[in-house]
């Protein structure tokens, strides 16, 4: 079961990501979402914060958010294969984990 706490600051960080980099470049494409949220999660779990079994509910609390933003365009079918997609994801983005902590 995912954790209140984490979730809540998993959407803080995710918020202040997008208005951070929709103001620098005007656009936070579904491109841009996928880097933010594998980072983000592999982030938490190489810190232990995100248990490594949760990774796909995680990836979805994200992708259901970024949904929200964008006025739920996107179907239950495709955000399932999204946070698949990014909970199967390992890498980390740098400049993601700069922008947000750094």
């Amino acid at each position: 079961m995912i954790d209140f706490e984490v979730s809540k600051q998993l959407e803080r960080d995710f918020e202040r990501y997008m208005y951070m980099f929709y103001t620098k470049h005007q656009r936070f494409s579904i491109e841009d979402f996928g880097a933010f949220a594998s980072t983000i999660i592999n982030y938490n779990v190489q810190n232990h914060t995100i248990d490594s079994q949760l990774r796909h509910q995680y990836a979805y609390l994200l992708t259901s958010l970024y949904n929200k933003g964008i006025g739920n365009r996107i179907t239950e079918e495709h955000l399932q294969i999204i946070s698949q997609a990014i909970a199967a994801d390992s890498s980390v983005n740098f400049n993601v984990i700069k922008e947000l902590y750094g």
